[in-house]
Parts: structure tokens; C-alpha cells; sequence
């Protein structure tokens, strides 16, 4: 993994809790350098595959010039496939088949791989319900919004927000509160 970084000159940040990402690479405007970013809030694990994610993003930029491919498009899958497969031996048995899995076929975003979001970033707890695990129909919370379970669309359920009515597309790993 060093030599993922000795060529360059980078900016790691730690980051308290944010809710809309784990993590963010960016190019530092005027020089050579760059900036990671990841949430401090993760399990060791999790906060090792959003660094590789990150870094995948840092050697596209790099190599291809990020202003002419898309930011999870195909040469971003190829390195971050890479860089996990690479990686392989930082994680425990138990998770390594998840992380080959996602190595050859990447997604954007890691809640969109089920078994990345609920293993690896969610860190399963026995006390924890997952939207996925509860029947349709099913009362639940997410913070202080109530919702109705609906049907799933893809990696996604359709669920209604009860005092709104609004109709949101919910993650399956969302950690839940039954009603």
C-alpha cells in the first residue's frame, strides 16, 4: 500500500461523522497535491476500503486526466478492482469474499453493494434491523421519519414517509427501527 502513495503528495484528512458520504478525493488547485478525506467514525475496516476508494479516484485523476472520463466510470472500476485485489490480505477471512466480489464488479457507491454496505461499512450487530430484512408494508423508523415499507426497485425499496405522504427510495442496508 505505500507504494500506492510515494508518488505523490497528499493531504489526508479525518473527518467527523458526515451523513451524505464516507469519504471525497480532490485535486488541490495550484500544485501537485492532493486531498483525501474520511470519515473517523469507521471500523477499521470500512475506514481502509473508503481510503482504497479514494485513492482509486486520486490515480485516475492522475493517470487518465479526470476531466475527460466519469468520476466511477470505467477506468475508476479498473484501479479501484485493482487496489482492493491488492489489498486482500488487510482483511480478516471473513471478509474477503465481499471484497473480491466487489473488486471485479465496483459500484459507485458502496450502498450500492449490499454485502459492502452491511458487512464492511455497517459493521453487523445482532441488535440491528436491516430495511431488507422486514416484510413489505412493515412500520419503520430512520431517525424521527416514520415510513411504510414498499417495492423494491433494484438495490432500493419505495417507501412512503407517513407524515408527508412523499415517496422515498430507501437503501436495503438502511439500519431501521421497527414500529
Amino acid at each position: 500500500m505505500e507504494k500506492w502513495l510515494k508518488d505523490h503528495s497528499i493531504v489526508l484528512k479525518i473527518t467527523k461523522r458526515r451523513e451524505t458520504k464516507l469519504g471525497d478525493y480532490r485535486k488541490i488547485l495550484g500544485n501537485n497535491r492532493h486531498q483525501i478525506t474520511v470519515n473517523g467514525d469507521l471500523n477499521p475496516y470500512a475506514f481502509f476500503f473508503v481510503f482504497t476508494h479514494e485513492v482509486a479516484h486520486l490515480k485516475t485523476f492522475v493517470q487518465f486526466n479526470s476531466k475527460n472520463i466519469s468520476p466511477h466510470g470505467k477506468e475508476w472500476k479498473t484501479i479501484f478492482g485493482q487496489l482492493l485485489m491488492e489489498s486482500i490480505i488487510i482483511y480478516p477471512d471473513y471478509l474477503k469474499p465481499y471484497i473480491l466480489h466487489h473488486a471485479k464488479h465496483p459500484k459507485a457507491s458502496l450502498g450500492a453493494d449490499a454485502n459492502i454496505s452491511k458487512y464492511i461499512i455497517n459493521d453487523v450487530k445482532s441488535d440491528q434491523t436491516y430495511l431488507e430484512d422486514v416484510d413489505f408494508g412493515t412500520i419503520f423508523s430512520i431517525g424521527k421519519r416514520i415510513f411504510k415499507k414498499g417495492p423494491k426497485q433494484k438495490t432500493r425499496f419505495l417507501c412512503v414517509e407517513i407524515k408527508s405522504n412523499k415517496r422515498y427510495l430507501i437503501s436495503a442496508t438502511s439500519i431501521i427501527n421497527k414500529l
